[in-house]
């Protein structure tokens, strides 16, 4: 985790080198998630009190530098929502001819190791008395979960081959309908062949039984 800044110019090196990229990565659009707007909002309000009201450098930059940290949390957390759900929509494909079946077995074991981990962080921050000293302990245990994340986009969500699997799947899908298709119409030929044979014989069966009666 980067130092943490004592100046404004530290506090901007900081911004532009660690926090603006890490909401560039959960932007959608260039619209940025309302967690992390507010988060900013309030740091620039306590940057502005150095101008304003001449508060203290030192003490607006620690206190903008809290809010741009639980920024960076809040994108920490958005990054695990989008890898949960990138997750499930991976599942619904059958990825399970992709790498001799290694790509679903590295699949599950980067989630879980994405969930744990996301997991220890939340219960760092919740147990924390102090907020401040919480997030910084929590921010170097979300680090290795947000990589995670980028990893499991990078490997599995734009796999080279994953597009393949889909048309594969696709085409699976397609071939059991026609199957089942061409199936219901032989059985209903079938059927429709079948129907005057066994009234035939339903015939032949009641006029043997009610010969026997007569005789």
């Amino acid at each position: 985790m980067p130092s943490e800044p004592t100046t404004l110019p530290e506090l901007f090196k900081f911004y532009h080198e660690y926090v603006k990229l890490l909401y560039a990565s959960v932007s959608s659009g260039g619209i940025l998630p309302q967690e992390t707007l507010f988060e900013l909002n309030a740091a620039l309000d306590h940057i502005s009190r150095y101008w304003v009201y001449k508060e203290l450098e030192g003490e607006a930059v620690k206190k903008a530098y809290s809010h741009l940290k639980r920024s960076c949390l809040d994108v920490f957390k958005i990054k695990v929502n989008n890898a949960n759900d990138q997750f499930k929509y991976l599942r619904t494909i059958d990825t399970s001819v992709l790498d001799n079946g290694e790509f679903d077995r590295n699949l599950i074991a980067l989630h879980h190791e994405i969930r744990i981990g996301a997991t220890n962080a939340r219960r760092l921050e919740g147990e924390s008395k102090n907020d401040t000293d919480g997030a910084i302990r929590a921010f170097e245990l979300w680090q290795p979960v947000y990589e995670k994340c980028i990893q499991l986009e990078t490997d599995f969500v734009l796999h080279p081959k994953l597009n393949w699997a889909k048309k594969r799947a696709r085409w699976s899908r397609w071939k059991e309908r026609l199957i089942g298709f061409v199936f219901g119409i032989l059985a209903a030929f079938i059927v429709a062949l079948a129907t005057p044979i066994i009234a035939d014989l339903q015939n032949w069966i009641r006029q043997t039984y009610q010969s026997w009666f007569r005789n």
